[in-house]
């Protein structure tokens, strides 16, 4: 039993992490996009400004280069504006007319471009040398030694010495940087969410207590698949056509079938799938929607709401060859009261392609089980059943013809594996569909 429950926990942090993965990637910085923390310059020495660049000093507040200082106490003024600071390597204090530090600033706010410097030039009050000529290799020079590079020839500094240049990343720096960030930002997401597990699901915790899952789903312990969640994100779309169109943009394709009826002063679909998802999961849904009667609304159903959802369960099997005529079942859902049943196991009907065919879809067949509101509603679901003449599959957009039979018994309704049937359960509520 503790092998199974690990194999359990183990399918489920996979499905998991995969949903992190395609989550946390768009979101990261790729290689060969800009650091954020290398923005503007940084400091640096005599032999980094050997290709002509130079950087002067300004004030950090307006950022003009008319500037004295530093005093005896250490501080710059700014001629135009007034302002007052001082500075080192790592950060420049404002100072207010106080005294007392005001803010503070990153160092590269206190410099611009010098533009290109030329041979034995100096620098202007505050200390930033202009580079000038060049030794051979490893020969030194005033300011200096270079191998073969450009060295300071002369050029004088003023009272802080500093000198500002503008780095290059390495392919590998940059890489790495890259790296750190989606280290960054997993550890920032897990963070974020709190694992939940209970004896039926594994999930996380929502923050304000509803059942959301992880980006909409989570993992059933007892029926071994994973499920989406009652409320999640989905929900707050509805349904519509498009969303069937798009899907096979995201590898997504399925049969689908809609029945559709009026009950309560309201429109109602009952929508069923079944297919491959992603190129990694196979699986089947149902979906409960509904408006109100006579809406001007084309193809869109809003998602009952909790006092419209409907108890639910089905069991998902596959056909067992390409020869075959027997199907084997692959997994169940639990009865449960929602407006949206699903499962997804790890699978593929079409090893490696990003759409499969209706021929492969059709090797599945779903055996589920709806309990309407009222007899009423029952016979008006059924109604709609009958009307049912096409099931539909999404890429390419083709159809093929069906109707379904009835069954008189649960006996009867077992006995026989017809490609559509249903069965009207003795409570006069419960109506069961078998559909490939």
């Amino acid at each position: 039993m503790e092998r199974k429950n690990k194999v359990i926990r183990a399918i489920a942090v996979i499905g998991i992490l995969t949903l992190v993965t395609l989550t946390v990637l768009p979101g990261c910085n790729f290689i060969g996009q800009a650091d954020p923390d290398d923005a503007g310059t940084t400091l640096g020495d005599a032999s980094d400004m050997a290709n002509g660049d130079s950087l002067q000093q300004c004030c950090p507040i307006c950022s003009s280069t008319d500037i004295a200082g530093p005093d005896a106490e250490g501080y710059f003024t700014c001629n135009a504006c007034g302002q007052k600071w001082t500075q080192d390597d790592s950060t420049i204090d404002v100072i207010g007319d106080d005294g007392n530090v005001v803010t503070q600033l990153d160092p590269s706010a206190g410099y611009v471009s010098g533009g290109s410097s030329s041979s034995g030039g100096s620098s202007s009050s505050g200390g930033i040398s202009n580079m000038g000529g060049s030794s051979s290799s490893g020969g030194s020079s005033t300011g200096g030694s270079s191998t073969g590079g450009s060295s300071s020839t002369g050029g004088s500094s003023g009272s802080t010495g500093n000198t500002t240049t503008t780095t290059t990343k390495s392919t590998d720096e940059i890489l790495n940087d890259y790296l750190e960030d989606l280290k960054a930002s997993a550890e920032r997401f897990s963070e974020s969410i709190t694992i939940k597990e209970d004896e039926d699901y594994i999930t996380v915790e929502s923050v304000d207590g509803t059942d959301t899952g992880l980006f909409g789903f989570k993992y059933s312990k007892k029926d071994k698949c994973f499920v989406t969640a009652e409320n999640a994100w989905q929900r707050n779309f509805g349904y519509n056509e498009v969303y069937d169109a798009s899907a096979p943009v995201i590898a997504i394709t399925y049969d689908t079938m809609r029945v559709k009826f009026n009950y309560g002063g309201l429109e109602w679909m009952i929508q069923y799938w079944k297919g491959q998802y992603g190129m990694v999961m196979i699986g089947a849904e149902i979906g409960v929607y509904n408006r109100p009667e006579n809406a001007v609304a084309g193809t869109h159903y809003e998602c009952a709401d909790d006092e419209t959802k409907l108890l639910q369960s089905m069991d998902v099997y596959r056909r067992e060859s390409s020869t075959s005529n027997k199907f084997k079942k692959i997994f169940s859902r639990s009865q449960s009261n929602t407006w949206w049943c699903t499962g997804f196991i790890p699978g593929t009907l079409g090893a490696g392609r990003y759409n499969v065919t209706a021929e492969e879809t059709a090797t599945l067949r779903v055996d589920s089980k709806l309990t309407l509101k009222t007899p009423e509603m029952a016979q008006a679901f059924i109604q709609g059943l009958k009307e049912v003449d096409l099931i539909y599959h999404n890429s390419p957009n083709v159809t093929r013809g069906v109707t379904f039979r009835e069954m008189t018994s649960v006996e009867e309704y077992e006995k026989f594996s017809y490609n559509a049937m249903y069965l009207l359960e003795e409570d006069g509520v419960t109506v069961r569909v078998c559909w490939r």
